[in-house]
C-alpha cells in the first residue's frame, strides 16, 4: 500500500467503519427483536471496533515510519503527512470509542428495549 492510500485509509476509515456499524445494527436490530438473540449485533461491534483499531495502527505506524515529529510551521509534503498520520490517529480513536459506547446498550438492554 502507497504512503498517501495508508495516510487516507488512516484517516477516513473510522469514520466509515463506524457509519457502516451503525446502519447494520440498524438493520439487524428488528431481526434480533423477533429472534430473541444479539449475537449479530455483537459480531459487527467486534468487528468494527477491530478495524477501528487496525485502522490507527496504520495510521500509527505511518507517524513512526514519518519520523515520530509533530508538524511544524513548515510547509511540505513531511509535515502534510505527519499531520495526517496524528489526524488519522485521532480519528481512529474517537471513532474507536464511539463504536464501543454505541455497543454498550447491546449489551446492557435486552433485545426489544
Amino acid at each position: 500500500m502507497s504512503r498517501d492510500a495508508a495516510l487516507w485509509t488512516g484517516v477516513l476509515a473510522g469514520p466509515i467503519i463506524w457509519l457502516f456499524s451503525f446502519e447494520a445494527n440498524y438493520a439487524l436490530a428488528p431481526w434480533a427483536c423477533i429472534f430473541q438473540a444479539k449475537l449479530a449485533l455483537y459480531i459487527v461491534s467486534i468487528v468494527a471496533l477491530a478495524l477501528a483499531a487496525a485502522s490507527g495502527l496504520l495510521a500509527w505506524r505511518q507517524w513512526k515510519q514519518l519520523g515520530q515529529e509533530w508538524p511544524g510551521d513548515g510547509g511540505g509534503a513531511l509535515p502534510r503527512s505527519r499531520i495526517m498520520a496524528i489526524g488519522g490517529v485521532l480519528l481512529s480513536a474517537m471513532f474507536f470509542l464511539v463504536i464501543l459506547a454505541q455497543a454498550i446498550p447491546e449489551v446492557i438492554l435486552g433485545a426489544c428495549q
